[in-house]
């Protein structure tokens, strides 16, 4: 992209409109088309990130915007986000915020002009909060602006290991500060505001701040002093955990989305890489606020593919990095904040994973980043992880017009409930565990060959609901009334519920019920709300083989519904009671698990446990398969469409990976899969995107068949309908 003009920013930002959660943003002569293809860039992006944290910014400045820009080119990146600030702010800023000591003139204006030249897009990076004092800085203010503790002593952080910092407070001074350092950055020519946070803290998140102001904001809020963190009433410390995050996090980035709409109207995403961690979920909250989130990285592909589909379901625009940090063990370091190299080129084949992941679930890559090549000596082309990125980006870039137009098309939703990692407090719980239950369903789902979007309690509505055909809530234990109730509505429209383990026992903030609020669903009620542990269990089905059952169950008894399996106690022979209940009501079914099949699913992919629940969920979604494959263990497929294009994206997630690194993967291709795609229109063509080139399917009863001879980490087939 050239140069802009006012009225061209202006019509970039219009495009919002595009998606129901961005604002409508009225751009004189800009007509609806120019609005589109505007718009589209920002959910399809391939980004080069030049992070600040790091080398060539800190801790020796020696950054070369010709140097970034060459990068960029190289990797067929069509943007690059530049750090007007981080540990130090990149731009001659009057905001108070601190300057580089060894900036000389406006490196920041001169990246723009280079990216304009070069015809790609401009993207500020714009910490809200993110750790930037250092403790051994003799700057006087940090101690009016820093978080501390009951006793006054500071919160400090650590990140890349170059320092440790005070965690900063937004009641503090320190929110004037960001607001001006914002309202310069509007005056220069970036097509997107990315802020990493909003931030109330990093390492000490959790914990209540005492400063001076947080202490007289909430005195004057709630003439009442703020409570202690380990020993206040349940009351008390949702009153404050509400009030930050409400009246003071979310309230600040309210007021710079407003300030950047009355000032000049660009598109603002944010960092939300802790989507489904910490109290309650902050930033999360932000999602309705912002155009889009960027979801940084995960563990694996399926994770990565699941987190970046709670976007989908909330129409926001996501990005998500190709590769993340780069870190490895580093098991004989002492000081963990002592962290890998930024500046080298250490990625693997897990960046065509990252990138095929993102692209199956119609997400912008930002590649981390620019100082991986900033001081090798030949191009990045000459190292694997340029060579990678680029195979990417070209692909991206081919197949752009056809990504933008496709959507999921989901037969399951899946309830992240939120509230229970926030506050569920049982005696048998294990919170670092509760994803296995959330993510244990999607997968399985997968599986199964049927599409799941998982969605976050606090954004549930009658309308979401009504777009599933059946309603997964796995271990879902804090569900409020107006939400249980919102379950009891969808069921009587007729959708189908599947419910696990400690679903509905207490309510929104953890308080435990004397049964299940939606037992009258389950046809069961608790027999005692603490769930039973015990080696060695099995599920007995009516008929059949037992299979190993979850170790962890809820003891039950039936009341309206039919109990179609049993717990089973091998070692002392005995019958623990139901553990799956089902009940139908009007035509609908409510199948209840008294147990985490789920979780167990996730952490064994047992084949018994994947053909039982198979043969429970498959009768209720039948008739809404789109496809279906050969199940392959590690095979993710996931599919979209439109109204003239089909795309099942096949990710091979086949190889090893080597634990003495964090992250680096190495995969082997899959031969031969079997594929069948419903079609009920006429076929124009069928096509092989990575492969580049036809193939010749067969047709019979409404489902076509091709065979796929090979998935190196990823493949799209491509049916075009007349």
């Amino acid at each position: 992209m050239s140069g802009m003009t006012r009225r061209e920013l202006i019509k970039l930002a219009a495009c919002a409109s595009c998606s129901p959660i961005l604002p409508a943003i009225a751009g004189e002569g800009v007509t609806q088309s120019e609005k589109e293809e505007l718009y589209q860039w920002i959910h399809v992006n391939r980004t080069l990130i030049a992070e600040g944290y790091n080398p060539p910014f800190y801790p020796k400045y020696d950054y070369d915007p010709e140097k970034v820009i060459a990068i960029a080119t190289e990797l067929n990146c069509d943007s690059v986000r530049y750090p007007a600030a981080s540990y130090y702010a990149y731009f001659p800023t009057q905001s108070g915020y601190p300057v580089a000591p060894a900036l000389k003139g406006d490196p920041m204006r001169r990246t723009l002009e280079l990216l304009r030249k070069s015809k790609l897009h401009a993207i500020a990076y714009i910490p809200l909060n993110h750790a930037f004092m250092a403790i051994d800085s003799n700057d006087p203010r940090y101690s009016d602006w820093t978080r501390r503790y009951a006793d006054g002593s500071p919160m400090i952080t650590g990140h890349y290991g170059f320092n440790r910092y005070f965690e900063g407070c937004l009641n503090s001074p320190l929110r004037d500060v960001i607001r001006r350092l914002v309202q310069e950055i509007l005056e220069y020519d970036f097509d997107v505001l990315y802020f990493d946070g909003p931030y109330q803290g990093m390492e000490h998140a959790a914990a209540f701040c005492h400063c001076h102001f947080c202490q007289a904001a909430y005195r004057e809020r709630f003439d009442a002093q703020i409570p202690d963190n380990d020993s206040a009433p349940l009351a008390e410390t949702v009153r404050y955990i509400q009030w930050m995050r409400d009246e003071v996090t979310l309230a600040f980035f309210r007021e710079l989305r407003a300030l950047i709409r009355s000032t000049r109207d660009v598109p603002v995403l944010f960092n939300n890489t802790s989507l489904l961690t910490g109290t309650e979920h902050w930033r999360s909250r932000a999602i309705p606020i912002a155009d889009g989130y960027m979801f940084e990285a995960a563990n694996t592909p399926e994770e990565k593919l699941f987190n970046l589909q709670i976007g989908r379901s909330m129409n926001s625009v996501i990005w998500t990095y190709l590769g993340s940090y780069n870190e490895y063990n580093a098991n004989h370091i002492k000081n963990k904040f002592v962290r890998t190299w930024f500046s080298y080129p250490v990625e693997g084949q897990e960046l065509l994973m990252d990138g095929a992941v993102a692209t199956a679930a119609g997400a912008g890559c930002l590649y981390w980043g620019a100082s991986r090549f900033f001081y090798q000596p030949e191009s990045p082309l000459a190292y694997n992880s340029g060579r990678y990125v680029r195979q990417m980006f070209d692909f991206q870039q081919k197949n752009h017009d056809l990504l933008r137009q496709v959507s999921p098309q989901p037969q399951v939703g899946i309830l992240v409930n939120t509230q229970t990692s926030a506050w569920y407090k049982g005696d048998i719980f294990v919170p670092g565990a509760y994803g296995d239950y959330y993510r244990g369903a999607f997968n399985l789902l997968k599986s199964l060959s049927m599409d799941a979007e998982p969605f976050l309690d606090w954004a549930m509505t009658p309308q979401m609901l009504r777009r599933y055909k059946l309603l997964f809530l796995p271990n879902a234990a804090c569900l409020s009334q107006s939400q249980c109730e919102m379950v009891r509505r969808y069921v009587q429209d007729g959708g189908s519920v599947v419910a696990t383990h400690l679903t509905s026992i207490a309510d929104e903030y953890g308080v435990v019920r004397k049964d299940f609020a939606l037992a009258d669903l389950f046809g069961a009620s608790v027999l005692q709300p603490e769930p039973f542990e015990y080696p060695d269990l099995y599920l007995k089905p009516e008929s059949g083989e037992m299979i190993p059952q979850d170790l962890q169950i809820m003891r039950i008894r039936p009341t309206t519904g039919n109990v179609v399996a049993t717990s089973y106690d091998r070692g002392n022979d005995r019958d623990l009671g139901p553990a799956v209940v089902i009940q139908h009501n009007s035509g609908a079914a409510c199948i209840y698990i008294a147990s985490g099949l789920e979780a167990i699913y996730e952490e064994t992919r047992m084949e018994p446990v994947r053909s039982y629940l198979a043969s429970l969920l498959l009768p209720l979604l039948e008739s809404a398969r789109t496809y279906e494959i050969d199940y392959r263990p590690g095979l993710i497929p996931h599919y979209t469409r439109s109204e003239k294009h089909m795309l099942l994206h096949l990710l091979a997630n086949i190889g090893g990976k080597d634990y003495n690194f964090k992250v680096r993967e190495g995969f082997t291709s899959i031969q031969n899969v079997k594929v069948r795609i419903r079609v009920s229109e006429q076929i124009k063509s069928v096509s092989l995107l990575q492969a580049g080139r036809t193939v010749s399917p067969s047709l019979h009863k409404g489902w076509l068949t091709v065979v796929v001879p090979e998935i190196s980490v990823f493949e799209t087939v491509h049916v075009e309908l007349i």
